[in-house]
């Protein structure tokens, strides 16, 4: 199994004195950068979401970055790039640089357990659904911006067996809760938040 890093690995710089990453707006205020995200991945998001022909058909790493690099091109110019460092969050590690290769088909193996199902019911496509997100945000493959890039790749997930997810719905401290229990291999949490927020599309 392969086990170094991707070719496209970066390690983003951040601003003098700061932890603000050097952007194409040059902005250098976290919270107005903040802002500046929220409003080009929104607008990014919408069309992701309704136009799959942005995006490559199959559900794998090439999609992920596919995604990522539409929802921050115009911020970042390493939008779409895998981190070339380990990272971690509230005590917990995510994958190290040097082993996102190696996991690359096992985490994307979750997808496919989706894809498989047959009419599948709302239950079990919630719990097929967590399982991949949890792994995928113990992935974390990018410097910034998983989340945001993971929901995406969920509810174009979800889409295929014509479910929706209003992500909306969610609290921002709820999907940081759910991602750290599964992150301790309990995806009860995680299973019950997309069970509510899942929905049949209408015909």
């Amino acid at each position: 199994m392969q086990n170094d890093l991707f070719e496209d690995s970066v390690e983003p710089e951040f601003y003098e004195n700061s932890t603000v990453f050097i952007n194409l707006k040059n902005e250098t205020n976290s919270k107005k950068l903040k802002e500046l995200e929220a409003g080009f991945t929104a607008v990014h998001e919408y069309l992701l979401i309704e136009d799959s022909s942005l995006l490559p058909r199959e559900f794998n790493l090439k999609k992920l970055k596919s995604i990522h690099r539409h929802l921050f091109s115009e911020l970042y110019s390493w939008a779409g790039k895998t981190r070339s460092y380990d990272m971690s969050k509230n005590g917990d590690e995510f994958t190290p640089a040097v082993d996102l290769p190696k996991y690359e088909i096992e985490v994307f193996s979750r997808a496919e357990d989706v894809l498989v199902l047959i009419n599948p019911e709302k239950k079990l496509l919630a719990e097929k659904l967590a399982k991949c997100l949890g792994v995928l945000n113990i992935y974390h493959p990018f410097p910034e911006g998983n989340g945001r890039t993971q929901r995406i790749f969920i509810s174009l997930l979800a889409r295929e067996h014509e479910f929706l997810l209003n992500w909306d719905a969610v609290q921002p401290w709820e999907n940081m809760e759910t991602s750290k229990r599964a992150h301790e291999g309990n995806y009860e949490p995680i299973t019950n938040l997309i069970l509510r927020i899942l929905y049949q599309e209408e015909t």
